[in-house]
């Protein structure tokens, strides 16, 4: 018990420095008007290209920053937990991935800010690995998000502007193809598949696995031995004779 909860402190733990982050840097931007968003992504501006780095502790409002915070927090944790010895290589692969891209395809007179390119990506990575990959427990997760998150997916298109709010679609989108073509590349890192279960395997199953294959099969043989062991019942039928 001791140990997973240790687990559990160690997967949340930089997900949740993260998040202190942009949580000080906003509530500092806001209290001493230091005019952060500056250092946002910058289209094809070379002093934008800062902004790659920057931009993912930068929020316009708290509704911004709140919205970024439970889904960086969850996908995050996820991706800690089930890549340890590659997570840091993924996150760092879609923050450069999504900025980069909105760098390069973004209107040019617009400044792009926030995490939601790190969120976006990251939740992609997750539901690609637990689709493409034999792992229940990645599987239950893509899940998780699926339900949790699957509106998500209409903040990839241009037209969410016309709900009249300046939404950076673009950092979602190669968020989005970064978590995803990250997942087809790792796929091969992190949790190992399950194999699909073979009777021939099941003396490496749990006791209480064995067990019930045992009790299931003696049932079905039971079953087999009283249908051949019924007494046949034998039926007349009697036809007249035809008269003469």
């Amino acid at each position: 018990m001791i140990r997973l909860i240790q687990e559990m402190i160690d997967d949340l733990l930089w997900p949740a420095v993260f998040i202190l982050f942009f949580w000080l840097t906003f509530f500092a931007n806001e209290a001493y008007g230091w005019d952060l968003q500056q250092f946002g992504i910058a289209p094809r501006s070379m002093v934008g290209l800062r902004g790659i780095l920057f931009s993912p502790f930068l929020h316009g409002n708290f509704g911004h920053l709140f919205s970024n915070t439970i889904p960086f927090l969850v996908s995050g944790t996820f991706v800690f937990h089930f890549f340890k010895l590659t997570s840091w290589r993924i996150l760092g692969l879609i923050w450069l991935i999504s900025g980069f891209g909105t760098w390069l395809v973004g209107d040019f007179y617009s400044i792009h800010i926030g995490a939601s390119g790190l969120v976006y990506g990251l939740v992609a990575f997750l539901l690609t690995s637990g689709i493409i990959r034999k792992n229940r427990n990645l599987a239950a997760v893509a899940l998780i998000l699926i339900f949790l998150y699957g509106s998500m997916v209409w903040g990839l298109f241009p037209q969410i502007r016309w709900t009249g709010e300046n939404i950076s679609w673009e950092g979602h989108l190669f968020g989005a193809l970064g978590g995803a073509v990250l997942a087809w590349f790792y796929r091969h890192d992190g949790p190992e598949d399950e194999p699909e279960v073979d009777e021939n395997d099941l003396e490496e199953m749990p006791e209480w696995w064995i067990r019930m294959q045992e009790e299931e099969r003696i049932q079905r043989e039971l079953e087999e031995l009283q249908k051949q062991q019924q007494t046949p019942r034998i039926v007349f039928r009697y036809k007249k004779r035809d008269e003469e």
